[in-house]
């Protein structure tokens, strides 16, 4: 399955972007983000859609939104405030690169859920182009391949993402594609088994 980002690096993103975000209103704002940290997934999307309504340009908001929702299994109404997201960052709002590539994580496992490949494909390309150096890119991108049996290039990718390995985001961990259901398929495979090997797997 794709990989996103965890809740450890969200919380982080918390800490250091929408609780100092003073175009929020700081109680509620501060609110929605406590019940996202406790799992309350209702509480907090009932509050983060109130954030967005009154302010619907706080980008931050609208990913926190998109990851209620997402944790509700929502997918496709996750990937309406992810994409939003997204629409505002390209219209001049502004994230880090570790908020930029959590957003890229959650955008494209809920368009890879949803079964829309394309938009996976062009995310990934995009983002690959944009960031060459995070391994999720590759690992996703391996996922998609996979997915779609296209075992070679799956592979390739699955090869690219562990030779950037040390850039994960601090708090993470790469996945292991042995336990990966994308790569289920392939767990006989010799070409799979002899990669897994190289990658350091027993």
């Amino acid at each position: 399955m794709f990989k996103v980002a965890g809740t450890c690096c969200l919380l982080l993103w918390c800490v250091n972007g929408f609780c100092q975000d003073r175009r929020a209103p700081d109680d509620l704002g501060q609110r929605a983000v406590r019940e996202f940290q406790n799992d309350d997934r209702p509480a907090a999307e009932h509050d983060f859609r109130e954030v967005v309504k009154r302010d619907p340009s706080n980008i931050v908001a609208h990913i926190y939104l998109g990851q209620c929702l997402f944790r509700q299994e929502h997918y496709a109404e996750a990937v309406v405030f992810f994409q939003k997201a997204r629409d505002l960052q390209k219209g001049g709002k502004e994230l880090s690169t570790v908020q930029d590539r959590i957003l890229t994580d959650q955008l494209v496992m809920s368009y890879g859920i949803t079964g829309e490949m394309k938009k996976v494909h062009a995310l990934l390309d995009e983002a690959i182009r944009k960031d060459p150096d995070y391994p999720l890119n590759y690992y996703n991108l391996a996922c998609a391949y996979a997915e779609e049996g296209e075992k070679a290039k799956a592979l390739a990718n699955l090869q690219l993402a562990f030779d950037r390995k040390a850039n994960i985001l601090k708090g993470e961990q790469m996945p292991d594609p042995r336990a990966d259901s994308s790569f289920q398929k392939y767990a006989r495979d010799p070409e799979f088994v002899t990669l897994i090997k190289k990658l350091g797997y027993k």
